[in-house]
């Protein structure tokens, strides 16, 4: 039996960057779905039902922060891993990631390969932790 294909949302306001982590993820295996702000992103979720997301902190409607915060207000959620990603500097190692309940945070430039090994892992101790309960019933498909 083959391992399923895990689903990514990438959330980055800016399009050209949230089309190439897309593209990068798709050829990494993964289902991947885009948003582009945070309540998209919000309602993107509810639909897609992702195993990860990749989440921008820096927003124009809600900041990454806030998004992260609505994501783990909803228990049907728990198996999401969050992984924020930012290419500034408003937000460092000593970010409040963990308190606002993301999985990991990575700064760009991010080398891609870390990038997929980070978002697999996180995606894994999640679903160690809280089974795979939200994804039962989904197809199972090659890797």
């Amino acid at each position: 039996m083959s391992a399923r294909q895990y689903r990514v949302l990438a959330v980055d306001d800016n399009e050209i960057h949230c089309y190439s982590l897309r593209k990068l993820l798709a050829a990494s295996g993964f289902d991947v779905a885009g948003a582009h702000s945070g309540r998209e992103a919000l309602e993107t979720i509810r639909q897609f039902q992702p195993d990860a997301v990749l989440l921008d902190i820096g927003m124009r409607d809600m900041d990454g922060f806030q998004v992260c915060e609505a994501i783990r207000a909803d228990a049907s959620n728990n198996s999401v891993a969050i992984v924020f990603h930012s290419a500034s500097g408003h937000a460092s190692t000593s970010s409040p990631s963990n308190q606002s309940g993301a999985d990991a945070f990575l700064t760009y430039p991010v080398d891609s390969e870390h990038l997929i090994s980070v978002i697999r892992g996180c995606i894994q101790r999640r679903l160690d932790v809280h089974g795979d309960n939200q994804n039962a019933g989904k197809a199972v498909q090659g890797s």
